[in-house]
């Protein structure tokens, strides 16, 4: 009976924070937050193909329907060919990843056809 009890009392807390999502969370940044600095050889790479951090920026303020001086990026991880970044819009933390210069929401799927 201790065992059931004991194995009760582990496992209902560790299934009701389980349950907590990051979508009611809002991003909380200190007043001195400064963004990652991306690389410069990479994103003059990207330039020519109009994939940089800037115009991220703009594509994600369109999709979260705020101006782009709401955009924060939280992290960012790029190669030539691909990137992930973890972005704070409008206060809500999305993420967003490219493949060469499209970029999309990292739970899109480019090759869906439904």
């Amino acid at each position: 009976m201790k065992k059931l009890i004991f194995t009760l009392l582990l496992t209902v807390p560790t299934l009701y924070f389980a349950q907590d999502t990051q979508k009611d969370k809002k991003c909380d940044l200190p007043s001195n937050y400064q963004e990652p600095i991306p690389d410069k050889k990479i994103q003059s790479f990207l330039k020519k193909v109009d994939a940089t951090i800037s115009d991220l920026r703009k594509h994600v303020a369109i999709d979260n329907d705020c101006d782009e001086s709401d955009v924060v990026f939280l992290r960012i991880s790029e190669q030539k060919g691909n990137g992930i970044y973890d972005v704070c819009a409008n206060g809500k933390p999305v993420k967003y990843k490219r493949m060469g210069s499209v970029f999309m929401k990292n739970s899109e799927n480019p090759f869906d056809t439904k």
